[in-house]
């Protein structure tokens, strides 16, 4: 075999191991590495290098071969082959695949209803100053991280479209710039990098691989957007242009049935054996507080829409309406060691306490009474994730099951 067709083989060689390792399909099989601080920079930063050196190689091939004026078959089917993974590369790597949207574009509510329909999946972001802006899901299941640095608290939206999860993270800390981009999945959700810190973290554990960094998470919830215009009438929305990429992988996830509820399908194995409390793919609220943690299935919250809990030391308050398309979790607290005890109100919409008979509407905003203008705290939790991911991140969480009712008293002379 002539010089330039080793130089053509090397070239390849070293261009499939910058590339490949980092293309969704055999990221299955790289993604444990990949997961990891080190594994990122060498798959998605150092690559770059290795990357160069092939073309480098490939150049001086075919230099070699113009120079002698000798073009063996070997040179020129590796150079097909060569393309190819290039080709693929371009079409399948995550970093190209999943870039980051860094400058997003909000539209009026009013206008992404007449544009989506109401029926429509968003995730929701009430930011810190209380100004709310909700998220096109199907938009976001491509790049997966949306950053929003033009708002009073900057923050950057993340959903992971393999186990149904969203989480909004601000701006703030070790974060306070963030460089973040998703690396890989395990256990069916999603690993970024952080190139400013140099380390990755899950989306479930909102840290860093050892806990040193910790994410601030920010309250999300996931309803359609009709019932988002109810709730936030004057919210933004952001929206975006479909490209061929969002074709292209939307389809490939459609095929395998991921986000269907009634599928078994699940694309990464699972890391404990799997949870039959509750159905594979039933949504359920996955709330941590304190290290307790407690999945509330929505089937439950539907049946009853509100629910006085105490999780840890932390007494919640979860509101469900509109059939179970909004659900929310607040601290019953409306300030240290007095927690209120909530019931339905007497119109749909609206609860009252019991401690005072104030009124509150189901965003935890106090309408009438001693507490009026007073706001409960939303709780940061996975709002309607699949359960088997909730349960594989949290093994052994607690499950909570509707209170019976008492049995009604019969006269025993009857």
């Amino acid at each position: 075999m002539s010089g330039s067709g080793w130089l053509a083989i090397l070239a390849l060689l070293l261009g499939a191991l910058a590339i490949l390792p980092g293309t969704l399909g055999i990221l299955m099989l790289t993604n444990r590495v990949a997961a990891t601080s080190g594994g990122a920079r060498l798959i998605y930063e150092h690559s770059r290098i290795l990357l160069w050196v092939s073309v480098v190689t490939m150049i001086m091939a075919w230099a070699q071969a113009i120079g002698t004026d000798h073009y063996p078959t070997t040179l020129i089917g590796v150079t097909v082959a060569y393309i190819g993974v290039l080709a693929f590369g371009f079409l399948m790597h995550t970093g190209l695949m999943f870039r980051p949207v860094e400058k997003p574009t909000f539209i009026p509510v009013s206008e992404a209803l007449e544009t989506f329909g109401p029926s429509e999946e968003v995730v929701g972001v009430v930011d810190p100053a209380g100004n709310p802006y909700a998220f096109i899901a199907v938009l976001a299941r491509r790049p997966h991280i949306v950053q929003h640095t033009e708002t009073e608290v900057p923050f950057m939206m993340t959903h992971c479209i393999l186990s149904h999860s969203s989480m909004a993270y601000e701006n703030s800390g070790a974060f306070a710039d963030p460089a973040i981009r998703i690396t890989a999945a395990i256990a069916n959700n999603m690993v970024f990098y952080d190139r400013r810190n140099r380390c990755s973290f899950t989306q479930l554990h909102n840290a860093s691989e050892d806990g040193a960094l910790q994410l601030k998470p920010l309250p999300s919830l996931m309803m359609s957007l009709g019932t988002w215009a109810q709730l936030y009438p004057d919210s933004k929305v952001w929206v975006r242009r479909r490209t061929w990429r969002d074709m292209f992988y939307l389809k490939v996830l459609s095929r395998a049935d991921v986000v269907d509820p009634s599928s078994p399908v699940l694309i990464y194995p699972l890391m404990h054996e799997k949870d039959d409390r509750l159905a594979l793919k039933s949504l359920v609220l996955g709330v941590e507080v304190d290290g307790h943690e407690r999945a509330y299935p929505l089937s439950v919250l539907q049946s009853e829409p509100v629910i006085n809990d105490q999780l840890g030391s932390a007494p919640l308050l979860l509101v469900s309406a509109f059939e179970g398309d909004y659900a929310q979790v607040f601290s019953r607290e409306v300030q240290p060691g007095e927690a209120l005890t909530f019931q339905s109100g007497p119109e749909a919409g609206l609860l009252v306490d019991a401690e005072t008979g104030s009124v509150w509407n189901i965003k935890g905003e106090c309408e009438k009474g001693q507490h009026k203008g007073h706001q409960l705290a939303p709780v940061p939790h996975y709002n309607k994730i699949f359960w088997f991911a909730w349960a594989d991140y949290h093994p052994g969480t607690d499950v909570y099951a509707s209170t019976p009712e008492p049995a009604a008293d019969h006269d025993e002379s009857s």
